[in-house]
């Protein structure tokens, strides 16, 4: 059995199904399915499970927000995910929208919410990114982040919402509970999937998880529960044997990602 403290761990967020988060935008109705999902998550953290959970209910909070990405460099086609922050802004890993030795991307195709083949809010091709120099001239792993920025009057005007985000302190980052989602290249094009551990270790612009991942989830959130409300705290980017990692959101990454929501 779980120990107690899980268990409270679970219970605090079953209580939260009728919070209405302050750094989320959007319509927030009854999210109990969703809870237990992450509720679900997080138990799996204490009692160690690997396997990645599929979601299916992708029009509820927060995974409408999780977009599937197919993006053409010159005619070479590649799978990402990008996230909401803004009703024009999906942001997403840096090497998703600027690939050095192919440059900017020719376009993108955005898939909010999408379920296999259903995509609830069709799809939205754009040709206007945006990412940093510490990406695109420096090649800085760190500095990996980007934008889609998406026509005006995306998915027919439906407000989607978005996800909030934040720069916390490695205190509150270190051993906390975190979810990612996104669209694995080792599934069907656009199923999401998403599982949870405990940030394992912070540093000065990155955070490590052993949350599991394969390609073309490369730009998904990734969020913890805090005061009540999802607050994406990084960005994923990279895989290695030791971890997982993602940039993470600094001041200076939280001003570029609070002007890119105005866009």
């Amino acid at each position: 059995p779980a120990p107690s403290a899980s268990l409270d761990m679970i219970l605090k967020l079953l209580q939260q199904a009728l919070a209405k988060p302050g750094g989320e935008s959007g319509p927030e109705s009854t999210e109990a399915a969703t809870l237990v999902e992450e509720a679900a998550a997080v138990l799996e953290v204490i009692i160690g499970t690997d396997d990645r959970v599929r979601i299916t209910n992708t029009t509820a909070i927060p995974w409408r927000r999780i977009c599937a990405l197919r993006i053409n460099f010159s005619g070479r086609f590649y799978r990402g995910t990008g996230f909401l922050v803004g009703p024009r802004a999906v942001v997403t890993a840096g090497h998703c929208v600027y690939m050095h030795g192919l440059g900017w991307a020719r376009s993108i195709e955005v898939h909010p919410g999408a379920n296999g083949t259903n995509y609830p809010y069709g799809k939205v091709t754009s040709t206007s990114f945006r990412s940093v120099s510490g990406w695109v001239t420096s090649k800085r792993p760190e500095s990996d982040y980007g934008c889609v920025v998406l026509p005006p009057g995306a998915f027919g005007g439906r407000n989607l919402g978005s996800f909030g985000f934040a720069s916390l302190s490695a205190q509150d980052l270190v051993a906390a509970p975190a979810v990612l989602a996104g669209y694995p290249g080792d599934k069907p094009f656009a199923e999401l999937w998403g599982m949870a551990r405990r940030i394992k270790t912070v540093n000065a612009t990155t955070l490590a998880y052993d949350i599991d991942t394969v390609g073309g989830q490369s730009g998904a959130p990734v969020y913890i529960k805090r005061n009540g409300q999802r607050t994406v705290v990084g960005i994923h980017n990279y895989g290695a044997s030791t971890g997982n990692s993602a940039t993470r959101i600094t001041p200076a990454v939280y001003n570029r990602l609070l002007a890119w929501r105005q866009l």
